[in-house]
């Protein structure tokens, strides 16, 4: 004959280690990931993997502007320009807006670029590019030129590189080349 002590101890276990599970379940599905401590502003959202914006644009002068869900580059055949990473954006219509980047790659005093901070004074803060007129094959795009060339944080950004402060007067007519 089994022992009823022996029964009522693995049931003990078993409930002890079903409750375990069922504590990590909810306080895992409660964990808070890096987004909901810094989320974004109001009007600003990631970039879709399906979004017309992601691709490589060419402009007449042969610069490239490579535009994936978090990064941006401009480029050439023989020379490198600005970049940053994670990209966010914000519309103003379906077919235009703006790009918000975190400098990764930006211009020295000589106007070279690199990715050394202690060079480039604006690597690791945030630059704005504007686009207009965005279908499945063109678009125009016009990099932030003014007063400034960076901000600290995003919010800055959103509220100084904009159309109505004067940063956005000449856009590059540019074409598609591949997604």
């Amino acid at each position: 004959m089994k022992s009823t002590r022996f029964s009522f101890g693995s049931a003990a276990t078993f409930l002890g280690a079903l409750l375990i599970v069922v504590s990590l379940s909810f306080s895992l599905a409660s964990c808070k990931t890096a987004d909901d401590d810094n989320p974004l502003p109001q009007g600003v959202e990631e970039l879709s993997a399906d979004s017309p914006l992601i691709g490589k644009w060419q402009d007449s002068y042969g610069s490239i502007y490579e535009i994936s869900q978090t990064k941006f580059s401009n480029y050439g055949e023989s020379y490198e320009s600005y970049a940053g990473n994670n990209l966010v954006i914000s519309k103003s219509t379906d077919n235009s807006g703006y790009i918000y980047i975190q400098y990764t790659r930006a211009a020295d005093e000589n106007w070279n670029y690199t990715t050394d901070k202690t060079k480039a004074p604006d690597v690791g803060k945030w630059y704005a590019i504007s686009f207009k007129e965005l279908t499945n094959s063109s678009i125009k795009l016009s990099g932030a030129y003014g007063e400034k060339t960076s901000t600290e944080t995003l919010e800055e950004a959103i509220t100084e590189f904009t159309i109505e402060n004067g940063y956005f007067a000449s856009y590059s007519d540019c074409t598609k080349l591949s997604n």
